[in-house]
């Protein structure tokens, strides 16, 4: 009994080191605890004009590839819609605040565990999680991280001294989770979001930006 306990204390001290050691924060300097806004952040949506993207989503053994719309209609209401190359909706949300209502979806995705797992991801992207919402603010001289903890731990990273996010890492107890890249034009535009889960789950996108005056 007094070896497994040993034992047992041991794995547990191994996967806290690791944890603490992986951490995105690690050499980073903490700044302070601040609601996170437009101020600091630059919004994925943009409020006077709409993004187009050639999406591209792997989902277990399904490849989907099309159209991805997400413009803003109304001040605080936008549309994100997925269509395919021949023109069939697979599925379309309507975006409030950080609210998003169902309101069509292609039969087959019709399922509760992948609609949770299409709307997770899809608030991941658009920063969700981060906009108005409280951080931890941490920086080096390169890059500052805003971590906001929730369900999971949520690390975005933007290059100073552009106010965008390049990266977000979402983390479990111990893991990394899921993983967003984006790519930028300038530092304005973006071209390319790329999102990939880790572990079990096999779900990837990679949005690609058809027109760049679209965003300005």
């Amino acid at each position: 009994m007094r070896r497994l306990l040993q034992i047992n204390l041991f794995l547990s001290s191994l996967l806290v080191l690791l944890a603490v050691s992986c951490s995105p924060v690690s050499g980073h300097r903490f700044v302070k605890f601040a609601n996170i806004t437009e101020n600091e952040v630059r919004p994925v949506i943009n409020k006077n004009n709409s993004l187009l993207f050639k999406a591209k989503i792997d989902l277990y053994s399904r490849h989907f590839s099309g159209l991805i719309i997400l413009k803003q209609i109304e001040p605080a209401v936008s549309r994100l819609t997925f269509v395919t190359e021949i023109g069939m909706k697979m599925f379309d949300y309507e975006i409030t605040d950080n609210t998003f209502k169902l309101v069509y979806v292609f039969e087959p995705l019709n399922k509760p565990k992948i609609l949770k797992l299409l709307e997770n991801d899809l608030k991941l992207i658009l920063l969700q999680h981060l906009m108005n919402k409280p951080a931890a603010i941490y920086e080096n001289k390169a890059e500052i991280i805003y971590k906001v903890k929730n369900d999971f731990r949520y690390y975005y990273q933007a290059t100073r001294p552009s106010s965008v996010i390049g990266n977000i890492i979402k983390k479990g107890p111990v893991f990394t989770k899921v993983k967003v890249n984006y790519n930028y034009a300038d530092s304005v535009h973006i071209t390319r979001v790329r999102l990939k889960h880790k572990g079990f789950i096999r779900l990837t996108m990679e949005l690609n930006t058809l027109d760049k005056s679209s965003q300005q």
